[in-house]
């Protein structure tokens, strides 16, 4: 009994470090210190990639230096996060279990702080507009409690639920919704 103790504890702990230092994808595993190319051909186009840091180059504009790497692995998967800094995986990250993607038609009430870029395009789809600024006060998100300073770059998304519902504006910073406010507008596109 013991030495089936000791065997299921080295199997627990083997497998924790294979999720937190790598990502099983066809068979084989990329780890940190991978190429951006070596991890696609493996995984495959992730299904959504968030810029976390760029520097801009006269030459080339803006060039992310650090991005992380979103893949939705299904409702019986977990899904994983891959950071990648000049190029190389950095960080390997598990998830909530996936999910199927929806129809994009989704109600302001299924907006939640906290929850992935990844999950809200799944949710709500496209938003009717994207606006890019510079955060100017901490955010801190309901579901993970992590905090989110300011002068960190961040997107707002705008969705239009129609004539008779107020638009809404979705802040996202690093890939996660941080912050969802009501606009006094109501949408103007009819309700689908």
């Amino acid at each position: 009994m013991r030495l089936f103790a000791c065997l299921l504890i080295g199997l627990l702990t083997s497998l924790s470090m294979t999720a937190e230092a790598g990502f099983r994808c066809d068979g084989k595993i990329v780890k940190r210190g991978d190429r951006m190319f070596e991890v696609r051909e493996l995984c495959g186009e992730p299904d959504v990639v968030v810029p976390l840091h760029s520097v801009y180059t006269i030459r080339y504009g803006h060039v992310p230096t650090r991005e992380e790497w979103q893949y939705n692995l299904g409702p019986h998967r977990l899904m994983r996060f891959l950071r990648f800094q000049d190029g190389r995986l950095t960080q390997v990250r598990t998830g909530r279990h996936g999910f199927r993607p929806g129809n994009g038609a989704c109600s302001p009430g299924q907006i939640e702080s906290g929850i992935t870029q990844m999950e809200l395009l799944s949710k709500c789809g496209k938003p009717r507009e994207k606006e890019l600024r510079i955060t100017g006060v901490h955010y801190r998100t309901e579901r993970d409690g992590r905090v989110y300073r300011a002068g960190m770059p961040a997107e707002d998304w705008i969705y239009d639920f129609g004539p008779r519902r107020f638009i809404r504006i979705v802040t996202l910073i690093n890939g996660r919704v941080v912050n969802i406010e009501t606009s006094s507008r109501r949408g103007s596109r009819s309700a689908s």
